[in-house]
């Protein structure tokens, strides 16, 4: 009984086995054709893809009518595809460094050509500067004989004169210690030339203060700078004038030469440098001008242009601010505002107080000038003209928008007959006493010294078009879709669509066989599909 028990259990537990070896071969079996099963039917909806796509070019590779066929439009198309994948990679980063280019337009702003009519212009403001920052007359007056030491030993831009000075004002018995709070920009102001050394304002044969454009606002105005008390021409902008010599600005300035002080007679310059800007602009922050000498007649042809540069990303213009104490914004502008900073932070004060102060800046005094100022100045001028620190001295980046005059100058002497036929004028002769100062070596009294000193400049326009150069981006998005578009359709026959078919074909796969989901939303699982 025993053994038949034990031969019925080892049958029983072998018929166990046997059935547990062959579920279990039977399991792996059925995996791996699961397996290949899965790959033959990606295959196979890859090939369905391919066939529906509108990228006709892809189903060649499977419909070809020859295996060789079908190798040639496989090569074809992954060379085309590693092409079309460079180009597109170039045009993404051509886009994302946004090069800018310049195109150069004539505008036509003025209504009264629009309809046929003369064009009339608005002549800019012009500012003229003598070189001859103080006079010789004012620093030799009876009484100004402290103000010409000090102002000789300033003049001289030197640190260690500027020292030695300052420890004079500080010393309550030295004669400088008079002037010691003594406007440092009041010097400049009472040393320029007089007002009436501008002879001559002029157009369409009459004076300047009977046209109807200065009623009422002064045709000329004084503007103090670093280098004196500059004429200020038509400051508001009122005037305007036809083309040609029809509207032409006439105007006569009187170079006073032999007023020049010590320090502006050894100078290499005689004589104005002129600037031609907006009103809303101001002489003293530009960077450079015309120079004009006395005993010559100067031609001007001006023509207005206009710059528009691209703001950041793309260009490197300063969106952000369009005032400040000059006037529009400049680069020069914020030179000089840089400039002023710098005096009033660490001195507390500035040279010459800008135009519109809103910032309450002060004039300093000879001592502050002599103390701090001019060191302050000179480091601040060694730093910003030193090409490596310049950047980070005064962070200045060019207007977004910008109005510039070009010019034309042409000259000739003023002729010995013209001045001699000045000089026959008695009224000529009088103030020419007037202004003389025999004691102090100024002795005007002959028609050559009317030739020494008459700058006489006529400004005018020679085309009412206005020139605009415009910065623009040249590889902007729609370029970048249009590079892709044609890259794609030209070598691989694709579209938009095409890209959002591949999506589609792409999250459908992953859905399929790594989620088990199929298009009606049922799940499969082991082979069953539950609801």
């Amino acid at each position: 009984g025993i053994n038949a028990e034990y031969g019925d259990f080892i049958c029983i537990y072998s018929s166990c086995v046997c059935f547990e070896a062959r579920n279990v071969k039977r399991t792996a079996h059925s995996t791996g054709t699961s397996t290949i099963g899965r790959r033959m039917t990606w295959i196979k909806d890859f090939r369905d893809f391919a066939g529906d796509t509108s990228a006709h070019g892809v189903k060649n590779i499977f419909e070809g009518p020859t295996k060789l066929l079908k190798l040639i439009f496989l090569i074809c198309w992954i060379v085309c595809s590693v092409y079309a994948t460079y180009v597109i990679m170039v045009s993404i980063i051509t886009f994302m460094q946004r090069p800018t280019g310049t195109k150069y337009t004539f505008l036509v702003e003025n209504e009264n050509r629009k309809l046929g009519k003369s064009a009339i212009v608005t002549m800019p403001t012009i500012s003229v500067c003598s070189h001859n920052k103080v006079s010789k007359s004012f620093l030799k007056t009876e009484g100004n004989e402290i103000l010409s030491e000090v102002y000789t030993t300033l003049d001289k831009y030197d640190k260690e004169d500027a020292e030695e000075l300052a420890k004079r004002f500080d010393n309550s018995s030295d004669p400088l210690s008079e002037v010691a709070d003594y406007l440092y920009e009041d010097l400049l102001a009472d040393g320029s030339i007089p007002d009436d050394r501008l002879l001559l304002c002029q157009q369409r044969a009459k004076q300047c203060f009977k046209l109807p454009a200065f009623a009422k606002t002064p045709f000329f105005t004084r503007e103090n700078s670093i280098t004196g008390k500059c004429f200020r021409i038509n400051p508001m902008g009122t005037l305007s004038a036809l083309m040609g010599d029809y509207g032409a600005l006439k105007l006569y300035f009187w170079a006073d030469v032999q007023d020049y002080s010590e320090a502006s007679s050894n100078s290499a310059t005689h004589g104005f440098t002129v600037a031609f800007h907006d009103s809303d602009t101001y002489g003293s922050t530009l960077s450079s001008g015309y120079l004009m000498s006395p005993g010559s007649y100067y031609k001007v042809d001006l023509r207005l242009r206009k710059e528009v540069r691209e703001p950041p990303p793309s260009g490197h213009c300063d969106k952000t601010r369009e005032f400040t104490s000059y006037g529009n914004y400049s680069e020069g502008a914020c030179v000089m505002e840089c400039k002023d900073k710098t005096l009033n932070e660490t001195c507390g004060c500035v040279n010459v107080v800008p135009p519109i102060n809103d910032l309450g800046y002060r004039s300093c005094t000879l001592k502050e000038w002599a103390t701090c100022g001019l060191k302050t100045y000179l480091d601040w001028y060694d730093a910003y003209t030193d090409t490596d620190t310049a950047q980070t001295t005064c962070k200045c980046h060019l207007p977004c928008q910008e109005t510039n005059y070009e010019a034309k100058v042409s000259s000739s002497s003023i002729s010995t007959a013209y001045s001699e036929k000045m000089y026959s004028n008695p009224d000529v002769v009088n103030w020419m006493k007037k202004i003389s100062k025999p004691e102090l070596g100024i002795n005007y009294s002959t028609a050559g010294d009317i030739r020494e000193n008459i700058m006489a400049l006529e400004v005018m326009f020679s085309s009412s078009q206005v020139s605009q150069v415009e910065e623009f981006v040249k590889y902007t998005s729609t370029n970048l879709l249009g590079d892709i578009g044609g890259v794609l359709g030209l070598f691989l026959g694709a579209s938009l669509f095409t890209i959002l078919e591949f999506f589609q074909f792409i999250i459908m796969s992953i859905a399929k066989y790594c989620c088990q989901w199929t298009p009606d939303g049922r799940k499969k699982l082991d082979g069953h599909e539950m609801s």
